[in-house]
């Protein structure tokens, strides 16, 4: 059993919503060791995977581990093509870690493809910490991050560890690892044997075990099927919008051409109540409730007020007039205000636009961030979906997107003033789009320190109008910064097809539920 496949349901997670799917180590501090050019690699295992979305073929996961030397590189490479309200998007990441045969972290790059170029994120591991590269065409930043605490686990010495646990009967399996694709910070996994069944593997049945694991990236579990000598057969994972499903199978089944699987459509969540005055509202007081009776913390930040009332539900309240104190950690940190790959600020298009909105305007830093707001949604002329996620220079080229290139775009050209700024993903309230009407789909918008508070502009609404109202729910926060992003925004796939909201007031006039006015 390999760490990747394992990992395959989680991790597409924090793929599919870039928007996104594990461990003490002896001498990891020595240098790393040189591989001659001249050893050939060696295979040590190779597998495909047909990856299914409520349960149509949307891609292809494919693993091999290969030994050179004392290195041993885990590799991954995944495509899945997705639809947004009719507009197909292909996604495509490639993972390589490398590491030495006792288990000693070297380097890991991530690519990933969701805009016009890829992004590639290279991780360099020393004795106490990491330095975290990513690069984008011809540019490029850097950061430093800490290593795990001791006892974390790179993915072959993940693999090692389970196979041995599996060879001595184990029924409960736990450890921590790196997952390139969901970003550096460490994730816990935690298996429970159920029991054993056969399955189907390209016409042939074959005894598996059934594993229930969850791990710290999502609160939702997965179901694994594992054959007697430890490989993944199938896993599935209930995303809310369908069940992503991976299947072991041949390459030429697994890289068959699939037609877009359509998944914004169903990740709106209708009100049973007419709640079309929230557009342009100052104000909202909601009930949001989990199905499963287990809700996720939300943020208190910007204009939003989050209240739990019980393990299940909450009182979110939206003052989209109101702003909140920002920590000294958030105006002390970096990663606010310095250019990143995502949200390129030192890119020469996006200072020179930045300088063109602001001409004649105030020097004040409120009046600068909102012509920069109105700037950005005057300037994207082509608003469509057709873009995964965009850097905020590729949409400067583009001048095309949706709230995505919006959000980060504006992030960009707050940080050139040295505005602090940072992405905001939620929801946002849907009058009709399309077959769907009073709904909340999901959005992303941007927040920014000013006075030393932070405050909410959404670039999407009208320049003339107001920076923000009260038809926001906000879930997740991310600097932006490519090392963090996917795993900051995972919390919507805990809240999709898990989340109940009702509108109990706009403006201060309460709202009565009525019946036919859901989707």
């Amino acid at each position: 059993m390999s760490f990747s496949s394992r990992s395959c349901a989680i991790s597409k997670c924090a793929l599919l919503f870039s928007v996104l799917l594990v461990l003490a180590l002896p001498a990891r501090g020595q240098a790393p060791a040189a591989v001659s050019p001249t050893v050939a690699a060696q295979s040590l295992e190779d597998r495909w995977y047909q990856l299914s979305l409520g349960g149509k073929p949307c891609g292809s996961f494919h693993e091999w581990v290969e030994r050179q030397g004392e290195t041993i590189r885990s590799m991954t490479e995944t495509e899945m093509s997705v639809g947004r309200m009719g507009q197909g998007v292909t996604l495509r990441t490639k993972t390589t870690f490398e590491e030495t045969a006792r288990g000693v972290p070297l380097r890991a790059e991530i690519v990933k493809t969701s805009g016009a170029a890829p992004v590639r994120c290279t991780w360099t591991f020393t004795a106490t910490d990491m330095e975290i590269a990513d690069e984008q065409a011809d540019r490029r930043t850097v950061q430093r991050r800490p290593l795990p605490a001791p006892g974390w686990l790179p993915p072959y010495a993940a693999d090692e560890f389970v196979r041995h646990r599996l060879a001595s009967g184990a029924k409960e399996l736990r450890y921590v690892t790196l997952d390139p694709e969901s970003g550096p910070d460490a994730v816990q996994v935690e298996s429970v044997l159920k029991g054993s069944t056969d399955a189907e593997v390209d016409g042939r049945t074959v005894r598996v075990t059934e594993w229930s694991t969850k791990t710290s990236l999502i609160e939702r579990p997965s179901a694994e099927f594992m054959s007697s000598d430890g490989v993944l057969v199938r896993s599935t994972t209930d995303l809310g919008v369908g069940i992503l499903e991976s299947r072991l199978t041949t390459r030429a089944i697994a890289t068959a051409a699939t037609a877009p699987v359509e998944i914004m459509a169903r990740t709106f969540i209708s009100l049973t109540g007419n709640a079309r005055a929230l557009s342009g509202s100052r104000h909202a007081e909601l009930e949001v409730t989990a199905k499963d009776s287990v809700l996720a913390t939300l943020p208190s930040a910007g204009a939003q007020v989050f209240s739990r009332t019980g393990a299940g539900a909450a009182r979110v309240m939206i003052d989209a007039d109101a702003s909140s104190i920002a920590p000294p950690a958030d105006v002390a940190d970096a990663r606010f205000t310095r250019a990143s790959v995502m949200a390129d600020s030192d890119d020469p298009a996006i200072r020179a636009l930045a300088q063109k909105s602001l001409i004649g305007c105030a020097a004040l830093p409120l009046a600068r961030a909102e012509a920069l707001r109105s700037a950005v949604n005057r300037y994207i002329t082509n608003k469509n979906l057709a873009s995964g996620f965009a850097t905020a220079s590729e949409a400067v080229k583009s001048r095309s997107g949706d709230c995505t290139e919006h959000a980060v775009l504006l992030c960009a050209l707050l940080r050139t003033q040295g505005i602090p700024a940072r992405v905001a993903s939620g929801l946002l309230y849907v009058p009709q789009s399309g077959a769907i009407h009073n709904a909340y789909g999901w959005h992303m918008w941007t927040q920014a320190i000013i006075d030393g508070k932070w405050v909410d502009f959404d670039a999407v609404l009208a320049p003339d109008g107001p920076r923000f109202d009260a038809s926001h729910i906000l879930t997740g926060l991310s600097a932006a910064d490519g090392a963090s992003i996917d795993s900051d925004l995972s919390r919507i796939v805990d809240l999709m097809g898990d989340t109940a909201i009702e509108v109990r007031s706009i403006d201060g006039k309460p709202v009565a539920a009525s019946k036919g006015s859901s989707k």
